[in-house]
């Protein structure tokens, strides 16, 4: 077993959880980490973390966008920008920030960085309507 912190400007939503294994969205692609991985950091994207409770079949699952997974033999910290569980989504919300970022891409003449942050917001809203849906 290893011990899974989830932390974000906001809050500690996770600390010092026993797990059996954690998958997180990291930039290039999800990431499977089981008890014993090599060390190693990562840069994440947005998409849904997924962990097992030591002792529980249940599989928990939230939205986490942009950071950073820090993995030692004992330990996974990941450090997020930005994280929603399931309980925290409305998915009326989520549908209307997509539909506004999806207009903002098509009628709109963005700067990188104003593109870059209307992606992240429409990558956001997606993966907050997948974790309801499933």
């Amino acid at each position: 077993m290893f011990k899974l912190n989830v932390l974000t400007p906001e809050r500690k939503a996770v600390f010092d959880q026993e797990i059996t294994k954690v998958t997180v969205p990291a930039h290039s692609g999800e990431m499977t980490i089981l008890p014993g991985h090599s060390p190693l950091i990562t840069t994440l994207g947005t998409g849904i973390l997924k962990y097992k409770i030591k002792g529980q079949e249940k599989t928990y699952k939230a939205v986490i966008s942009w950071g950073y997974c820090e993995v030692s033999p004992e330990t996974v910290n990941v450090l997020a920008e930005f994280m929603q569980t399931p309980e925290e989504v409305v998915e009326e919300t989520a549908k209307n920030h997509l539909q506004n970022a999806e207009k903002k891409l098509i009628t709109e003449v963005l700067n990188d960085a104003d593109y870059v942050a209307t992606m992240n917001e429409a990558d956001k809203a997606r993966a907050a309507i997948n974790l309801v849906k499933h």
